[in-house]
C-alpha cells in the first residue's frame, strides 16, 4: 500500500512538473530573454501580429514618430521611403535617433553600416536598459494611438 502511495505521488509530481515546463515553454517561446550584467530583459521577438499592425497602420507610426523627434512629416516619410525601412526598424532608428539627439539620417546610415544592435547602442552612448524603456514606451504610446483608430 505506501508502495501504490508513493508511486502515486511520484507520478503526479512528474506530471505537474512536466504541465508546468510545458506552460514555461509556450509562454517562453515568444520571448528572447538577453543577460545584461546579471539583469534579464524579456521582450518578442518576431511577433508576426505586431508587425503586421505597424505595416498596416504606416500612416499612423510615421505621424507618431514625426511628432517623437520633432521633424515634419514628409521628412520621416521620405526617409522611409529612401531606404524601405519597415515600422520596427522606423521606431528602433527613432528610438536611439532621440536618445543620442542624432538626426535620423545619422542613424540609419550607421544602421546601414552594421547589423550589430550593440554597436548601434555603443556608437551612441546609450545604455541598454534606458534604450529598451524608451522602446517599450513608444510601443505603448504608438499602439494606444492605432487602437482608437482600429475599433
Amino acid at each position: 500500500m505506501k508502495k501504490a502511495i508513493f508511486a502515486g505521488a511520484v507520478v503526479s509530481l512528474f506530471t505537474l512538473s512536466t504541465i508546468t515546463v510545458n506552460a514555461q515553454n509556450i509562454e517562453a517561446a515568444n520571448y528572447s530573454v538577453h543577460p545584461h550584467d546579471g539583469e534579464h530583459h524579456r521582450h518578442h521577438h518576431g511577433n508576426k501580429a505586431h508587425k503586421k499592425m505597424l505595416e498596416n497602420h504606416k500612416k499612423e507610426v510615421i505621424k507618431y514618430i514625426s511628432k517623437y523627434l520633432n521633424q515634419p512629416e514628409a521628412k520621416v516619410n521620405k526617409a522611409v521611403n529612401q531606404h524601405k525601412l519597415e515600422m520596427k526598424k522606423l521606431i528602433f532608428i527613432a528610438v536611439v535617433s532621440k536618445l543620442a539627439n542624432k538626426p535620423l539620417e545619422n542613424i540609419i546610415a550607421q544602421k546601414g553600416k552594421t547589423k550589430s544592435f550593440k554597436e548601434i547602442l555603443d556608437n551612441n552612448n546609450i545604455k541598454r536598459e534606458q534604450f529598451f524603456e524608451e522602446m517599450k514606451r513608444v510601443h505603448r504610446d504608438i499602439f494606444a494611438q492605432i487602437q482608437p483608430i482600429k475599433n
